[in-house]
This record gives C-alpha cells, sequence and structure tokens, in this order.
C-alpha cells in the first residue's frame, strides 16, 4: 500500500508540473519537477524511493531510448555520423581523462581512479532533458540532430567508462588495453544484439498477423514490452543494453518506413499509448532527481568534514569546466577537420557552437550512476568519498538544467529575430512603394 501511496504521490506532481507550467511558462518543466520533489523530500511524509541503478535504467532509460531510437531522423543522423562520434567517444574520453585529473587535483580526497569516475559518470548528456527544454526553444534541426545522435550513443561510452574507474578503484587493478577492447566489444556487441532481437520480435508480430490475430491489444502489449526485454536480454550477456534499445528504436522504425505491419488503427493506438508512457516517464525521471537531492545534500552539509561552501564551489568550477571543454573540442574538432564537411555538417559559427556547448546538459543517467557506486573497496575500506561524489553529480545536473534553460532560450531566440527582424524589413522595404503608388493613384 505504502509504494502505491508513493507512485500515485509522483504522478500527481507529474500533473501538477504542467498546471504550474501553464501559468509560469517561462520556467521549463524538468526544473518545476525537480523542485516539486525536492519539497516531497522535505515534507515530514517520510517518502524517500531508494536508487536502484539497473531497476532505473531499465524502466525508464530503456524505453524512453528505444523511443528516441525509433523517431531520430537515421538519414539526418548518417550524415553527422563525424560530429556525432567526436562528441559521443572523443568528447568522452577526453572528459574523463581532462576532468579526472582536475577533480584529483582540486579534491586530493578523491583518488584518482575515483575521480575518473566522476567525471567518466559526468560526461553522458541526456538526451531526455534536452528534448524537454528544446520543447520550448525552436533549434535549428541540424543542431537538435546532433544533440539527438550523441545523447544516444553517449550514455554508452561514458557508462563503460564508468564502470572501468569503479572497478579500478575498488580492486586497484587497470588495463588499458582490456578497457579499450572491452569497450568495442559491449558496444559492438549490444548494438548488433538489440537489432537481431528488434528483428525476432517485429518478424514475430508479422507471423501472428499472418494468422488472423489483429487484436490491436496484443500487438500493442508486445510494442510496449520489447524495450524491457531488448535491454534485459542483452544486459544478461554483459553488452551495452543502452545501444541495444537505441538500435531496437532503429530496427522498428526501418519495419515501420517499409509499412511492413501497422495496421491504421494499430499506429493511432500506438502513437497514443507511447505519448502518455513517455509523459509520464519524462516527469518521473526528473521528480526522483528532486526527491534524491534533499538526502545528499543532508549527508555532505550536516558532515563536519566538508566546508559548504567550498562544496558548492567545487560543483560551479567542474560545471564550467564542462561547458569550456565542450566548446574548445567542439571549435578545435571542426578547425583540425575531425568534423569534415563530407559528414553533411557545416562548420558552426559562434552562436551555433555556443548552442551546443549551452545543451550539453547532464541527467537521468548521471544520477542513476553516481548511486551505483560501491559502498566499500575490495579490502573491506569504505569507498573513497562516496557521499561528496554523488553530491556533486547532482549539483552538475542541477546547475547544467538551469543554466541550459536560462541561456539556451536567449541564445536561440536572439538567432531567431534576427531572421524575424530581416524578414520584416524586407516586408517593410517591399510595402514602402505599393504604399506610394496607392496614394499616387488617388
Amino acid at each position: 500500500m505504502e509504494f502505491f501511496l508513493v507512485i500515485l504521490a509522483l504522478l500527481i506532481l507529474i500533473g501538477v508540473s504542467n498546471v504550474i507550467n501553464h501559468f509560469i511558462p517561462f520556467i521549463p518543466v524538468p526544473l518545476i519537477q525537480i523542485a516539486l520533489g525536492v519539497i516531497l523530500a522535505l515534507l515530514p511524509l517520510g517518502m524517500h524511493v531508494e536508487m536502484e541503478t539497473e531497476l532505473f535504467l531499465l524502466l525508464f532509460i530503456a524505453p524512453l531510448l528505444f523511443n528516441d531510437g525509433k523517431n531520430v531522423p537515421r538519414t539526418a543522423l548518417w550524415k553527422l555520423r563525424a560530429p556525432i562520434l567526436m562528441l559521443a567517444l572523443g568528447l568522452v574520453f577526453i572528459t574523463v581523462w581532462a576532468g579526472g585529473y582536475l577533480i584529483n587535483w582540486m579534491i586530493p580526497s578523491i583518488p584518482l581512479p575515483a575521480a575518473f569516475a566522476l567525471a567518466a559518470i559526468l560526461s553522458p548528456t541526456d538526451v531526455v532533458a534536452v528534448s524537454a527544454l528544446a520543447s520550448r526553444v525552436k533549434l535549428p534541426k541540424s543542431i537538435m540532430h546532433l544533440l539527438e545522435g550523441e545523447g544516444l550513443m553517449n550514455d554508452a561510452s561514458g557508462l563503460v567508462a564508468f564502470k572501468f574507474a569503479v572497478a579500478a578503484t575498488v580492486t586497484g587493478v587497470f588495463s588499458l588495453v582490456d578497457a579499450t577492447f572491452s569497450f568495442i566489444w559491449i558496444a559492438i556487441g549490444g548494438f548488433v544484439g538489440g537489432a537481431i532481437l528488434a528483428f525476432i520480435i517485429i518478424r514475430l508480430r508479422v507471423f501472428l498477423r499472418r494468422l488472423g490475430m489483429e487484436d490491436v491489444t496484443m500487438h500493442m502489449l508486445i510494442q510496449i514490452l520489447t524495450p524491457f526485454i531488448i535491454f534485459l536480454a542483452v544486459e544478461h550477456f554483459h553488452l551495452s543494453g543502452i545501444l541495444a534499445v537505441v538500435a531496437g528504436g532503429i530496427v522498428h522504425a526501418i519495419e515501420r518506413d517499409r509499412e511492413i505491419s501497422p495496421t491504421v488503427e494499430l499506429q493511432v493506438v500506438s502513437k497514443s499509448t507511447w505519448s502518455v508512457i513517455l509523459y509520464v516517464l519524462n516527469g518521473l525521471v526528473f521528480v526522483l532527481l528532486g526527491l534524491q537531492i534533499p538526502s545528499v545534500a543532508k549527508t555532505i552539509f550536516q558532515d563536519p568534514a566538508f566546508n559548504n561552501g567550498q562544496v558548492i564551489l567545487y560543483i560551479v568550477i567542474i560545471t564550467l569546466f564542462l561547458f569550456a571543454l565542450r566548446f574548445i573540442w567542439l571549435t578545435a574538432a571542426w578547425s583540425i577537420g575531425w568534423m569534415t564537411k563530407k559528414a553533411g555538417a557545416q562548420k558552426p559559427d559562434f552562436k551555433a557552437a555556443g548552442i551546443i556547448t549551452i545543451s550539453g546538459v547532464r541527467g537521468a543517467v548521471t544520477l542513476a550512476g553516481s548511486f551505483s557506486i560501491p559502498y566499500v573497496l575490495a579490502d573491506g575500506s569504505p569507498f573513497p568519498e562516496r557521499s561528496l561524489i554523488i553530491f556533486i553529480a547532482a549539483g552538475v545536473i542541477l546547475l547544467t538544467l538551469i543554466v541550459a534553460s536560462v541561456f539556451l532560450p536567449i541564445v536561440a531566440r536572439s538567432e531567431e529575430e534576427e531572421v524575424v527582424d530581416k524578414q520584416a524589413d524586407r516586408t517593410k522595404a517591399a510595402a514602402i512603394p505599393l504604399t506610394s503608388s496607392r496614394y499616387t493613384g488617388d
């Protein structure tokens, strides 16, 4: 009964957040949902939800990324493959390397392997958060496609790097060669495995239809279960479940384009059902984030070993570092030629680079990963500064969301206003001769 009441309270908060957003539209829904989660956690109701990483990834990230893979424009992503890989792979690993040394230098109590783990879990951007922010800011299509592609890919690279860094911290053993080969195997195996499973599920649905089983409810149930089945099956073989569900979504999109299955009724029901599911899951991600913040903050603020102001300064410095590194990597990679025009992407101007930089929001994967850090090392000693690492991760998530919420509309709007102003000037210039001739004719 208590679990049901918690779920009911979270769902009510999601509805309340949209009501509040209707009256305060300049505050994005994710920030409202985080604030409501914080308020709920602070109320004397004893309400707390334990963050189980694997369950969180399965229940929330798997269906969300499956849907993104199903709806993402494949042609645009293929054209932008070089920039996407440079951000999803190159930027992730440079963030782990440079960020790890910065964190270890700034906070010596966090050993270098643990600092690499923190930098790794801070490296993935959140495609869910970016999509939520972009819903009220009209970003250029090429930039939005780049951000979507990056978000779909860098979760896997960031989590794999994080797992190896945590393992190195716990065991004290690390091999770059083994890590590199393991990453390639986990990524490629996950993607291929997800595609194969999705193809099998699609053939099953087609087979059922050929038997005359056109029941929309049954086919819809298979659709809903698909991302969970793919994620669990691929993770069972220690491959990337995240890339697997992305691949599964892409295969389903190909099936939809080839018109192998869906009847019109199924397409309508599918679209409506998934819109409700995504609405709920998106909201729950941010409300749960808000629920975790007070307990994490309390642990740090009540610990005499930490200076509260200094810890907040750590969060600010790390956030600025992430934005600065993202901007430098983006412009440098384009200048050197790693992101070539052959990839279908033009070199971004200063404003476009700024939009891409500010859109580097951290979110659900970062939070879930940070809570998966073990409590003890192999020798039984406590994991170094675990609470501080979780608090910094939560702080960076919140700060990147605030920065994007405040500055992204300003940067994007100013770009649109220039176009609107030019169009208005042209319209005005064209209207003046007509007005003059009208008066002359009178």
